[in-house]
Protein backbone atom coordinates (compact mmCIF):
# COMPACT_ATOMS: atom_id res chain seq x y z
CA UNK A 1 0.00 0.00 0.00
CA UNK A 2 1.43 2.91 -1.21
CA UNK A 3 1.56 6.27 1.27
CA UNK A 4 -0.78 8.78 0.03
CA UNK A 5 -1.37 12.60 1.30
CA UNK A 6 -4.91 13.79 2.08
CA UNK A 7 -3.92 17.11 2.70
CA UNK A 8 -4.41 19.05 0.23
CA UNK A 9 -3.50 22.62 1.46
CA UNK A 10 -4.36 24.89 4.95
CA UNK A 11 -5.80 27.88 5.18
CA UNK A 12 -6.09 29.59 8.42
CA UNK A 13 -7.55 32.92 9.45
CA UNK A 14 -5.99 34.91 12.26
CA UNK A 15 -7.44 38.06 13.84
CA UNK A 16 -5.60 40.19 16.24
CA UNK A 17 -7.48 42.95 18.06
CA UNK A 18 -5.02 46.62 18.56
CA UNK A 19 -5.77 48.88 21.20
CA UNK A 20 -7.07 51.22 18.69
CA UNK A 21 -7.38 51.81 14.83
CA UNK A 22 -4.15 53.98 14.45
CA UNK A 23 -2.18 50.87 16.34
CA UNK A 24 -3.62 48.58 14.22
CA UNK A 25 -2.90 50.29 10.87
CA UNK A 26 0.91 51.05 11.86
CA UNK A 27 1.29 47.73 12.29
CA UNK A 28 -0.51 47.07 9.05
CA UNK A 29 2.28 49.01 7.13
CA UNK A 30 5.34 47.48 9.24
CA UNK A 31 4.43 44.03 7.76
CA UNK A 32 3.40 45.54 4.09
CA UNK A 33 7.12 45.45 2.92
CA UNK A 34 6.47 41.16 3.93
CA UNK A 35 3.35 41.09 2.34
CA UNK A 36 4.67 42.29 -0.79
CA UNK A 37 7.74 40.74 -0.75
CA UNK A 38 6.63 37.14 0.12
CA UNK A 39 9.38 34.81 -0.92
CA UNK A 40 7.17 31.58 -1.11
CA UNK A 41 5.20 30.28 -3.86
CA UNK A 42 3.53 27.43 -1.70
CA UNK A 43 1.82 30.31 0.31
CA UNK A 44 -0.41 33.65 0.01
CA UNK A 45 -1.19 36.00 2.69
CA UNK A 46 -3.14 38.35 2.72
CA UNK A 47 -3.71 41.26 5.87
CA UNK A 48 -6.20 43.78 6.02
CA UNK A 49 -7.39 45.93 8.90
CA UNK A 50 -11.12 46.76 10.26
CA UNK A 51 -11.17 49.31 12.94
CA UNK A 52 -8.76 48.00 15.40
CA UNK A 53 -8.72 44.31 13.97
CA UNK A 54 -5.84 43.15 12.21
CA UNK A 55 -6.51 40.00 10.00
CA UNK A 56 -4.18 37.62 8.07
CA UNK A 57 -5.69 35.13 6.12
CA UNK A 58 -2.84 32.00 5.14
CA UNK A 59 -3.37 29.52 2.73
CA UNK A 60 -0.59 26.91 1.68
CA UNK A 61 0.62 24.25 -0.08
CA UNK A 62 1.62 22.30 2.62
CA UNK A 63 1.83 22.24 6.64
CA UNK A 64 5.80 23.42 6.52
CA UNK A 65 5.49 26.56 4.42
CA UNK A 66 2.05 27.46 6.72
CA UNK A 67 3.61 27.01 10.17
CA UNK A 68 6.51 29.08 8.29
CA UNK A 69 4.58 31.46 7.12
CA UNK A 70 2.44 32.29 10.69
CA UNK A 71 5.52 32.47 12.70
CA UNK A 72 6.91 35.15 10.54
CA UNK A 73 3.86 37.03 10.50
CA UNK A 74 3.16 36.39 14.13
CA UNK A 75 6.70 37.66 14.95
CA UNK A 76 6.77 40.78 12.79
CA UNK A 77 3.44 41.80 14.69
CA UNK A 78 4.54 41.18 17.97
CA UNK A 79 8.08 43.01 16.89
CA UNK A 80 6.17 45.96 15.61
CA UNK A 81 3.85 45.89 19.19
CA UNK A 82 6.77 46.10 21.09
CA UNK A 83 8.50 48.77 19.30
CA UNK A 84 4.76 50.77 19.98
CA UNK A 85 5.38 50.05 23.28
CA UNK A 86 8.76 51.16 23.59
CA UNK A 87 7.26 54.75 21.83
CA UNK A 88 4.81 54.75 24.36
CA UNK A 89 6.89 54.39 27.55
CA UNK A 90 9.27 57.05 26.30
CA UNK A 91 6.84 59.50 25.68
CA UNK A 92 4.95 58.61 29.00
CA UNK A 93 8.94 59.38 30.37
CA UNK A 94 9.01 62.59 28.84
CA UNK A 95 5.63 64.30 30.37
Amino acid sequence: MGHSNFLKGVEAEIEIEFENPEEAEIVLGSIKPEINGSPSDRTSVRVNVHDSTLKIVIDAQDTASFRASMNSYLRWIKLSQEVINLKDDYLDDQN
